[in-house]
């Protein structure tokens, strides 16, 4: 019973894993690119939820369609907010992006909390659950699993064979020569902040298949992205999905061997250890 209880335990948190790892992809990106933190990670995981949800419920939209629309909405939102307010401060103090888009961070809750009230929702789909012994694993959590991980591959793939991958990496390696060289820089940032918040609207909207969600709950998803960013390197995507597992596994076992209570607390614990023991994650080298 106790073995059952543990390989069930693992593989919950590690089909769990993979969406934690892709609500961190988006952070990951932004900073990577522009070395700003985006303290709204959390509300931007909940507004994605919401619109995959009011497109099946208003207009009967697959909720995998939804997903789609999130993301194009976030690319949309993430080249506005951009524009309007991060180019201002992109150069400043790190204190001043944070300052900055945590007033975004605030603005987009109250914008969600007076369009749709604070009862919390969900989107009603469930696949069918595969059986393997005495595991059970879940269609809903498989199928988040899978496009977590498809959405991370394509943007790798994105990154690394497209001519505009090439110009962010030049752009990421040194803004300075990439601007005599000729290329935007302005318009770089625009698209790799857009791109990074549409990644994090389409975790939200995956996130609405297997989570509850209000306006307000934004902080617990900000928690797990910044620990899986930080854990697996900040502006290293393939450490985020590895990051995503280990945190993961971590909420499993927590809500299954103690409390589901605790999960936060446990959370920041792997956080703390990270800072003390592995301050440049797993992914990075020691200096």
């Amino acid at each position: 019973m106790a073995l059952e209880l543990f390989a069930q335990a693992a593989v919950n948190g590690l089909f769990i894993g993979f969406l934690f790892g892709l609500m961190g992809l988006g952070l990951t990106i932004i900073f990577g690119i522009m070395k700003v933190l985006n303290i709204a990670t959390g509300a931007m995981i909940v507004l994605g939820a919401f619109i995959a949800y009011w497109m099946l419920m208003i207009f009967g939209i697959n909720p995998l369609i939804g997903v789609i629309i999130a993301g194009a909405f976030g690319f949309i939102i993430g080249a506005f907010i951009y524009q309007s307010v991060v180019r201002r401060v992109v150069r400043a103090q790190l204190l001043s992006s944070l300052l900055a888009l945590y007033g975004v961070m605030i603005i987009i809750e109250n914008i969600m909390m007076n369009l749709w009230g604070t009862n919390p929702r969900s989107i009603p789909i469930f696949y069918p659950s595969i059986n393997i012994e005495t595991v059970a694993i879940s269609g809903t959590r498989v199928a988040v699993s899978l496009l977590s991980i498809a959405v991370t591959i394509l943007l790798l793939a994105l990154l690394r064979y497209t001519y505009l991958g090439r110009i962010i990496r030049a752009t990421v390696q040194d803004w300075r020569a990439a601007t005599l060289m000729g290329v935007n820089v302005n318009k770089v940032y625009t698209i790799g902040f857009a791109l990074g918040v549409a990644i994090t609207l389409i975790s939200g909207a995956l996130m609405a298949f297997m989570y509850p969600f209000e306006p307000f709950a934004g902080f617990r998803f900000t928690l797990y992205a910044f620990v899986v960013v930080v854990l697996g390197t900040l502006g290293n995507p393939v450490g985020c999905l590895f990051a995503g597992v280990i945190i993961g596994l971590v909420n499993s076992f927590t809500g299954i061997y103690w409390i589901p209570a605790m999960i936060p607390a446990v959370v920041y614990l792997v956080l703390i250890i990270t800072f003390l023991f592995m301050p440049q994650g797993i992914m990075g080298r020691r200096k």
